[in-house]
C-alpha cells in the first residue's frame, strides 16, 4: 500500500505563505493515517536552504542505495 512509502516533509519556521502550524498539522494527519513521516524544519521562509538539500540527499540515499 502507499502507507509503506516513506515521506520526507520539510517546512520553514518563518514561512509567510503556508503557516508553520499547517505544516505540522499535515504531518500529524499523515502520521495518524499510518504514514512514516520524517519531519524536518528549518529557520527559513517559503524557500529551500542548503541544509534542507543535504537532508533530502541523505534521505534519498538511504532509500535508493
Amino acid at each position: 500500500t502507499t502507507r509503506t512509502t516513506p515521506v520526507f516533509m520539510a517546512h520553514g519556521r518563518n514561512d509567510p505563505v503556508i503557516p508553520f502550524t499547517l505544516g505540522t498539522a499535515s504531518r500529524e494527519a499523515l502520521r495518524e493515517f499510518g504514514y512514516a513521516v520524517e519531519w524536518h524544519e528549518y529557520a527559513m521562509q517559503h524557500s529551500v536552504c542548503e541544509e534542507e538539500l543535504r537532508d533530502i540527499e541523505a534521505w534519498l540515499t538511504k532509500r535508493l542505495v
